[in-house]
């Protein structure tokens, strides 16, 4: 409609000057004509200092989920701004009026359906001039994409771990309070004599201050029993192939550590041929696990030799679990379990991992 004005108005003062000679009708015509250049003019120059940026460090979000993610528009120019419609990963967002020196938050949906780092980045900027007539693309203003990190999505499956497992001994930094072990380097308790204890456990100072004879019980340190072997093999995985090989381990990794038993998550990468492990004690080791797994392409993982494993790493363990792109979890020297890309969620909700 402004448009449509505009353009009567510089046709009746055209046509005035024709007819009638109108002599300030040329000036006037003049001043028509340079007006909007000056407007478009004025409004490139506008948001060149305008700053789009993510609110708060990166987002995690669990592979399904959708997020809602804040972006800051702020316009560090000596200029209101009439209007902005600014275009962040596909989704359109309108401001208006942002004045100078002021903040504006708008809200951006993100659906998270591949795990992985993604950005989502600013696409397209575009304003007005101060009349509202001429809508011009911003070339020139100041960016930074938000960084998501999708985890995989743990379905629920089901861990046994035996005995032999909770009771392996293994090496580690810290020790068990709920039982004692053989780990002489620290104290789990202490004990009055009873038959058949080892005189090499006198606890000789206790004994001495109290003149009563103690024995001390040794701790159990807390290492991982169990290590879970992410081997993509020789599969070539597309985006959904990869998104399942990931909701495979990650269904494995929960439902191990709902069982409260530790474990370590290991991968090797192509390129450096590097073991990546992480120790997954409880719930939140494991999702850091998780985090490192969704900053790791799919595609630069190794095949994984567990002779090579236990070179790198010389730690017992008890029991190996060999996660492969194949979508199949081989437990030791036990049959594989297989799970298909239509049932997959189902296959796993029936599933006993034993351990």
């Amino acid at each position: 409609m402004k448009k449509i004005i505009y353009l009567a108005a510089v046709l009746a003062t055209a046509y005035l000057n024709l007819v009638y000679a109108w002599p300030e009708g040329r000036y006037l015509l003049v001043v028509e004509l340079v007006l909007p250049v000056l407007l478009v003019l004025q409004a490139i120059g506008m948001p060149a200092k305008i700053r789009i940026f993510p609110q708060g460090d990166f987002q995690v979000a669990e592979e399904g989920e959708t997020l809602k993610l804040p972006f800051a528009v702020e316009n560090c120019g000596a200029f209101s701004i009439p209007f902005l419609k600014i275009r962040i990963g596909r989704e359109w967002q309108v401001i208006r009026n942002l004045k100078k020196g002021k903040r504006h938050t708008v809200l951006i949906h993100y659906e998270a359906v591949n795990c992985g780092k993604h950005e989502v980045k600013v696409k397209k900027v575009v304003t007005t001039d101060a009349s509202g007539m001429f809508r011009i693309r911003v070339w020139k203003f100041q960016a930074v994409p938000a960084e998501i990190h999708v985890v995989p999505r743990a379905y629920p499956m089901y861990a046994e771990i035996s005995r032999a497992v909770r009771l392996f001994v293994t090496e580690g930094d810290e020790y068990a309070k709920d039982r004692g072990g053989d780990d002489t380097t620290e104290v789990f308790d202490v004990h009055e004599y009873q038959p058949g204890d080892r005189i090499a456990q006198i606890h000789w100072k206790l004994s001495a201050r109290t003149e009563e004879l103690y024995m001390k019980e040794y701790s159990f340190p807390l290492g991982a029993a169990v290590v879970l072997l992410l081997d993509k093999g020789k599969a070539k995985l597309d985006g959904k192939g990869s998104n399942l090989f990931l909701n495979l381990a990650a269904s494995a990794g929960h439902a191990v550590m709902e069982e409260s038993c530790r474990y370590y998550a290991v991968w090797k990468e192509k390129e450096s041929q590097c073991f990546k492990r992480y120790l997954v004690k409880d719930e939140e080791t494991y999702y850091d696990w998780l985090l490192a797994l969704s900053s790791t392409d799919v595609s630069d993982m190794d095949q994984l030799d567990e002779e090579l494993y236990r070179y790198e790493f010389y730690e017992p363990y008890k029991k190996a679990v060999r996660i492969c792109g194949d979508l199949t979890i081989q437990c030791g020297e036990d049959a594989p379990l297989i799970f298909h890309e239509e049932t997959f969620a189902e296959e796993l909700r029936e599933t006993v991992l034993e351990l």
